[in-house]
């Protein structure tokens, strides 16, 4: 009888990307907002009356165009680019 060994593996972005996809692939969970590249974090949350709120950290090192300017909470005017390690909290629905 043999015994089993546990393999592993070192994935690069695009490695884990296609594993997480495939992983999640028929469960319905998707990106926060798959309009925005990958290094920006995107959550989006509900309040029990309806309200909702995206928030966004952007990772990355250059500014990132918003799909559509926004009010953002954090600064209270309108944004159409979230900053190289910038975030807002954005007020929509």
């Amino acid at each position: 009888m043999a015994l089993e060994q546990p393999i592993s593996t070192r994935l690069d972005d695009a490695g884990y990307g296609a594993l997480v996809a495939r992983l999640l692939g028929g469960t319905g969970v998707g990106p926060g907002a798959p309009q925005l590249p990958p290094q920006v974090e995107a959550v989006t949350r509900h309040a029990a009356d309806g309200r909702r709120r995206r928030f966004l950290i952007n990772h990355g090192t250059e500014a990132v165009p918003l799909p559509e300017p926004a009010h953002d909470l954090l600064t209270g005017g309108k944004i159409a680019e979230l900053a190289a390690g910038g975030s807002a909290v954005l007020r929509f629905g």
